[in-house]
């Protein structure tokens, strides 16, 4: 089985020890006021952060990437407030503006909050479906809309992305990566569902959520496109058009430029 989402008797342990329980507790905190968002995957839980990972915890321990340390940070007060700002840092360009995964970090803030505020949550980010199409590409998000117990996969862009926006007479690329993922998850739809009955459990556990176990996933995978631009050019056009027609435009949304609809509108957007 390749799609695997647990977390054994022993590692929960380990994760609530008091070895690594003051760790812990900062990440609870910060899960519960939607600021970070905890995703399981093999034995290990990922703990995301304004776009990146902050932390993973495997094999008894928490860990991060080096490599975030070259992205500030170090007046912060403590190092877990470092770590966060070296993150956030690195997932923002040299103007300030917010990229695609910061724009997506938005709609899971509500998933761990308590009251839930809409019907669909974010269950899953960042999803590596290792299957046999698409294998080791990751799809942005995982949906949820608890009254139905539907599940939905989502790829988000924004429209500067070439891979969306083209010259006409191109091809964009997105096309063929939300094809992939619907071929992905075709082939492994009932392990897809077990899996994440599997993860609901644990998170439930872990986070003091009460959420039920999914029943159905949508099929195909969906596109959501933000930053689309007020005026459209002759290659905006075209690049919108050449997407509806090769994925269907009802599994597609192009948000407005500074629009952001809540989880719940882009499902009724996707779920026609």
């Amino acid at each position: 089985m390749s799609f695997i989402r647990s977390l054994d008797k022993r590692q929960i342990e380990l994760l609530q020890s008091d070895k690594n329980s003051a760790l812990f507790n900062l990440l609870k905190k910060d899960i519960k006021s939607g600021m970070v968002f905890p995703a399981v995957r093999k034995n290990q839980i990922y703990f995301y952060y304004e776009g990146g990972c902050l932390y993973k915890f495997s094999n008894g321990k928490f860990t991060r990437d080096k490599a975030f340390e070259k992205y500030g940070g170090e007046t912060e007060s403590s190092s877990y407030e470092i770590a966060k700002k070296q993150v956030k840092n690195k997932f923002t360009n040299k103007m300030g503006s917010v990229k695609e995964r910061r724009l997506l970090n938005a709609l899971y803030c509500h998933t761990f909050a308590g009251e839930r505020l809409y019907d669909t949550i974010v269950l899953d980010i960042e999803v590596n479906l290792n299957g046999n199409v698409a294998r080791g590409k990751k799809c942005d998000l995982v949906l949820y809309n608890v009254p139905s117990g539907e599940i939905m996969f989502a790829e988000g862009k924004v429209f500067s992305d070439n891979r969306v926006n083209v010259k006409r007479g191109n091809t964009p690329e997105v096309i063929k990566q939300v094809n992939e993922y619907s071929r992905s998850i075709e082939e492994q739809e009932q392990t897809i569902l077990n899996q994440y009955a599997k993860h609901v459990d644990i998170v439930n556990c872990l986070f003091g959520t009460q959420y039920r176990v999914p029943k159905k996933l949508i099929q195909p995978a969906k596109l959501l496109v933000y930053e689309t631009p007020l005026n459209l050019t002759d290659n905006n056009l075209y690049s919108i058009d050449t997407i509806n027609a090769a994925l269907g435009a009802n599994n597609v949304v192009f948000v407005k430029r500074e629009e952001r609809p809540s989880t719940d509108e882009i499902w009724n957007s996707l779920c026609k």
